[in-house]
């Protein structure tokens, strides 16, 4: 009797069986490895605003005072308008030393405008050194800071008032914020403590082309998120609250008049390229009272992010924590504290964190 062999394997039903399971298995485990991900881009967001609060604090341990929002100088040789921003002031505390150099040195840079003045030209001229920002500079979690080009996903405090250039040119002394224009905070005026002051945080870079002198107008709802542009909204400064009316809650609404320079200049120290206020909240839309190319103001500039639920944010002490969409606003009806104004905050516990010296500490405790 011959013996009766069997071929080994699976049955069609066995193997769609198995390729279920896998489905199931792969469909369980895709998220938690997104998950995962996420929590690395936002821990690598949050270690780069740590280096940047230290390089700040560093930087008045050696001047005596924190960098300036917008500064540098201007005249025949020396011409970059008084726009440099204070990311280039703390590049040597920031491994940024030779980047540094090479922009206060001037001089030729070949194939790139010859002959720049020490200090680096105005800020929109096309220089090397303005075109390539530090990679610490981009959070990996802002997908259009994701390659070359002078972006940036992190932003200086205004405080809870809203930039108007001239004014700050005027009363810098006297700006309710850390930074300013051409202003320095000495560690002295910092009376609300350093643990309860802002230096930096998020602003996604825009995903919408750079304006001109009238911005964009959009003409279909629901297609441009309301956190990666900045809406034209006249006399927002009167009531911030006005500003929401361009939004449904996440996009723009149908027609909005919007500006897409959000955080591509780094190198350019006007409010609406690299500065936050403490008035709306974390991911609220930004508004300006007028476009003028990137020149609007008053602006009211939340700080904006990808994470679920808030941004990061780095105190004057140098630490580093999350601050909720949900925080304490106070009245966001009230126009923003007048230039030199002392006293409370009247956007609650955000507009606390962004005064440094509102006296509101004991307010909240």
């Amino acid at each position: 009797m011959k013996n009766q062999f069997r071929r080994g394997g699976f049955t069609l039903v066995e193997l769609l069986v198995v390729i279920a399971i896998i489905g199931i298995l792969v469909g369980l485990l895709l998220p938690a490895v997104q998950a995962a991900r996420e929590a690395a881009r936002r821990m690598q967001c949050s270690n780069n605003l740590k280096q940047l609060a230290l390089a700040a604090i560093n930087y008045e341990s050696a001047y005596k005072r924190f960098p300036y929002r917008q500064g540098g100088s201007d005249g025949p040789a020396l011409n970059n308008k008084n726009r440099r921003s204070g990311f280039i002031s703390v590049l040597p505390f920031i491994e940024g030393g030779n980047q540094f150099q090479n922009i206060e040195g001037g001089g030729n840079t070949p194939g790139f405008n010859p002959q720049q003045p020490p200090g680096g030209p105005e800020g929109w001229n096309n220089n090397y050194h303005w075109r390539t920002s530090p990679a610490f500079m981009r959070c990996p979690s802002d997908p259009m800071a994701i390659g070359n080009g002078g972006l940036n996903s992190y932003s200086m405090s205004m405080g809870d008032h809203m930039g108007r250039w001239q004014w700050e040119l005027n009363n810098h002394a006297n700006v309710r914020g850390m930074f300013s224009n051409r202003g320095h905070t000495a560690h002295g005026q910092i009376t609300d403590g350093t643990s309860n002051t802002l230096l930096y945080s998020e602003r996604l870079v825009s995903s919408q082309p750079y304006p001109n002198a009238t911005g964009n107008t959009g003409t279909v709802a629901r297609t441009v998120r309301h956190r990666e542009t900045i809406a034209q909204v006249p006399n927002v400064f009167q009531n911030p609250l006005t500003c929401r009316q361009v939004s449904d809650g996440q996009y723009l609404v149908a027609g909005t008049v919007h500006q897409g320079n959000g955080g591509k200049f780094w190198h350019d120290g006007h409010p609406t390229y690299v500065a936050f206020n403490t008035i709306l909240p974390p991911n609220a839309p930004s508004c300006v009272h007028v476009i003028s190319w990137g020149d609007g103001d008053p602006a009211l500039l939340p700080p904006t992010s990808n994470h679920t639920g808030g941004v990061n944010a780095a105190r004057a002490d140098g630490s580093v924590g999350f601050i909720s969409d949900s925080i304490d606003t106070g009245n966001l009806t009230m126009g923003s504290p007048a230039w030199g104004e002392t006293g409370p905050s009247p956007y609650g516990v955000w507009g606390a964190l962004g005064s440094k010296s509102g006296s509101e500490v004991a307010q909240y405790e």
